[in-house]
């Protein structure tokens, strides 16, 4: 018969608790000085400079809410697709802020500087304001399959007059465009040129609704 022997706790080799918290310590320290913790990049947009106008075309209020969006762009990491079925994050590389929160504040501080309106203010606020503005980013995303690496774009906006609760305007689009450059700086100068084109092509007819309104206010 095989006989099987059981070693004590007394006789098992043990390492006091001080000497494997200096073990962790120095692992750790290894670890950071061999480059084993990566560095985090953070990208942001940039709202493009337009001309300062002399005056506000209406005396309107425009609130923005804080945009929706699916639960993968409330993330602040860069989000990529390798399949049209399989998506991931960059860890390392991060937005300053989850894509809903920048595109809220892009499109308020867009349309500020477009002039048509005398105020663009920030949900929730006190002061009344004449039109809510509310939106959803759809896509804002890297895309590696199905060829080349590109970026997509996509948002829908909606208009509606708070005097009468009207859905007054309402636009979607969207958009997809080849790499500015090469790594995640370029996925983030790519997805910003495709914020202002896409803005861009959707304002005008939000600005024609708010100019029609205030002519016919003025009557």
């Amino acid at each position: 018969m095989t006989r099987v022997e059981f070693l004590s706790n007394e006789s098992k080799p043990s390492i006091p608790g001080r000497a494997l918290a200096f073990l962790g310590l120095l692992a750790a320290l290894f670890a950071v000085g061999c480059g084993g913790v990566p560095k985090t990049s953070y990208y942001t947009l940039q709202v493009p400079a337009a001309p300062a106008p002399t005056e506000a075309k209406t005396d309107f209020v425009l609130g923005v809410e804080h945009f929706r969006a699916p639960e993968t762009l409330r993330d602040d990491r860069v989000v990529y697709y390798v399949s049209p079925t399989q998506m991931n994050f960059y860890e390392n590389h991060r937005w300053s802020s989850d894509p809903a929160t920048l595109l809220s504040e892009y499109t308020a501080q867009w349309l500020g500087s477009s002039g048509v309106f005398s105020q663009v203010k920030t949900l929730p606020v006190h002061e009344h304001v004449d039109y809510t503005l509310a939106g959803k980013v759809l896509g804002f995303e890297e895309i590696d399959s199905g060829g080349a690496a590109k970026v997509r774009f996509a948002l829908a906006l909606s208009l509606v007059r708070t005097s009468d609760h009207k859905l007054v305007w309402s636009g979607e689009k969207s958009q997809e465009s080849p790499l500015s450059g090469g790594g995640v700086e370029g996925v983030a100068t790519a997805l910003n040129a495709s914020c202002a084109q896409v803005l861009g092509e959707m304002a005008p007819g939000l600005i024609a609704q708010v100019e029609q309104d205030y002519k016919s206010s003025a009557k």
